[in-house]
């Protein structure tokens, strides 16, 4: 079944997924590089103490982890992403690459180990919507290079590595292994710091920084790298080590950005907050996308928050990566302060032009 056929289709059922893509536009390509979980998800009245019964009205199973939900939301931009990750031969692998093939996802060059389990992680969502993990990456420790036959890496111009990879030997190489390709190609590097990796490798997250173009990282995940509480000395630290364009998500507070040599606190959307799982996914990719169309940087910044607001808006991540038509929905119900209102306006006419 053609593209086509198949967005028709799903407006007929009232389930269109909000790809972007024109009939006469070339869609954008991106190798993406990270972990893919499956997700059980529980929502509880309150965090439990220690030896407390705490149990949850209901459960849900969701495809997750970093590189899943970045490729999963890439997909809702029309995006094209490859997946370059590692499940256990195992039921729960066949769910989520199940999934990931329904949304379209080039699975080809997701890799089977029996040596591990799938990555599992349970997630516990309090009703002020913040989220709390336990579980392991299993698989995803295993990730390997391609071999000198793999198509996934020739003439690749644009790619997204996350910190986790950076954690274990395999995808580190295989990580490494994807600088050198883009480097040759001339392309560009985005890479997801994480806050594991901040605490456990800050040294080794630090020397890759001047190898990449593009570094997403939280305040807390900077004040883990550099030692600064204050976002902005954070950020400019940063930029003293030689890391490329920088985007810090901070949250509620929205996301702070160079332009044109100025720190920018570019200002987030207010919504009601019920699981933030995966709205930093959500942000980055939304950010990716604007870099393969070549937004603006502060255009890029706006439609980011937007992004990361819906995300958190909804209850899972990655297979419930919010729409194009939900991002554009929320940038139409609220006006921004009088002067970045030009700037979401801008936003939504780069959407109308694109859908």
């Amino acid at each position: 079944m053609s593209a086509t056929v198949r967005a028709f289709a799903a407006i007929a059922d009232g389930k269109i997924r909000g790809h972007m893509s024109r009939a006469n536009e070339k869609v954008p390509e991106i190798l993406v590089l990270g972990d893919i979980n499956a997700d059980l998800l529980a929502r509880t009245k309150h965090w439990p103490r220690p030896g407390e019964e705490c149990l949850a009205d209901r459960l849900e199973l969701h495809c997750g982890g970093v590189g899943a939900n970045c490729a999963l939301t890439l997909r809702q931009w029309g995006i094209s992403p490859t997946l370059i990750a590692c499940v256990g031969a195992d039921p729960v692998g066949e769910l989520v690459l199940n999934i990931l093939k329904t949304n379209d996802i080039d699975v080809r060059h997701i890799q089977r180990t029996s040596a591990e389990l799938t990555g599992l992680l349970y997630i516990n969502v309090t009703p002020d919507g913040q989220r709390t993990f336990f579980g392991s990456r299993g698989a995803n420790r295993l990730v390997r290079t391609q071999s000198k036959r793999s198509t996934a890496l020739k003439h690749v111009r644009a790619a997204s590595l996350m910190g986790y990879s950076f954690l274990d030997p395999g995808p580190e190489k295989a990580a490494n292994q994807i600088l050198r390709a883009v480097r040759a190609s001339g392309g560009w590097v985005s890479l997801d710091v994480g806050m594991e990796p901040s605490q456990r490798i800050p040294r080794k997250i630090l020397r890759v920084l001047p190898h990449v173009n593009l570094l997403f990282v939280s305040d807390e995940e900077a004040s883990a790298l550099t030692g600064w509480r204050e976002a902005r000395g954070a950020f400019q630290a940063l930029q003293r080590m030689g890391s490329g364009e920088i985007i810090m998500k901070l949250g509620k507070r929205g996301c702070l950005i160079s332009d044109q040599g100025e720190l920018r606190n570019v200002p987030a959307f207010a919504i009601q907050a019920v699981d933030s799982t995966g709205a930093g996914d959500a942000f980055t990719a939304a950010v990716l996308q604007a870099r393969l169309r070549g937004w603006p940087t502060l255009e890029s910044a706006l439609v980011a928050n937007a992004a990361g607001a819906v995300a958190a808006s909804v209850v899972g991540a990655g297979d419930r990566a919010p729409t194009v038509q939900a991002i554009t929905k929320l940038l139409q119900s609220q006006r921004c302060a009088e002067k970045w209102e030009p700037l979401r306006l801008d936003v939504l006419r780069r959407l109308r032009r694109q859908v």
